[in-house]
């Protein structure tokens, strides 16, 4: 066994344990209780795709895009293992094991906070990582300009942290106030 190889096996074991945490603490905090939206008139005006209105954020709303995840999860794995034992490909091919997984942040379609952060898709933001947000007008000019009329001349929500940015659309004026006001008390901006 090389050491190059030691090493790609521990990097991808390494990446692929990353992933299961935080999709595991994704799975916890969707138990929470959410404090917004919290009526359905509420979650109609937040969309994390545009032609989409959100899904609940519980297990039985979310139950394809957690079996979509678990199941490329489990067989990102299992190709790692018989790969591994079977020498079915070299070590250059590990890494490219993980692209359908490293894609697989749009597969829940949520938008909840909750009282320790804000779940966003397939992620869980603390308060804590969130560096800075903003409203940003969605204008003629803007990417999702013209996907719906609802979307529109509305707003895009975007929140910043270290590694990467999360996003949602904000169709009505007052969810945008509530929002603001609500991450403006939490994130120490």
């Amino acid at each position: 066994m090389s050491v190059v190889k030691v090493v790609l096996d521990i990097i991808f074991l390494i990446i692929m344990g990353y992933l299961a945490y935080e999709f595991i603490r994704v799975l916890v905090k969707m138990t929470e209780k959410v404090i917004l939206p919290i009526s359905e008139e509420e979650k109609d005006t937040i969309r994390t795709q545009p032609q989409r209105k959100l899904d609940s954020p519980t297990y039985t709303g979310q139950k394809s895009g957690i079996i979509l995840y678990t199941v490329i999860f489990l067989f990102t794995l299992l190709m790692f293992v018989a790969s591994s034992v079977f020498k079915l490909f070299d070590q250059n091919m590990y890494l490219l094991l993980l692209v359908p997984l490293l894609g697989s942040f749009n597969w829940l379609n949520m938008f909840a906070i909750v009282e320790d952060g804000v779940l966003c898709k397939s992620r869980f933001i603390p308060w804590e990582r969130i560096k800075s947000f903003r409203f940003e007008r969605i204008d003629i000019n803007h990417r999702y300009y013209g996907h719906s009329k609802e979307v529109n001349d509305t707003y895009e929500l975007k929140m910043e942290t270290r590694t990467f940015t999360a996003s949602c659309v904000v169709t009505s004026e007052e969810m945008k106030h509530e929002l603001n006001s609500m991450l403006k008390d939490r994130v120490g901006v």
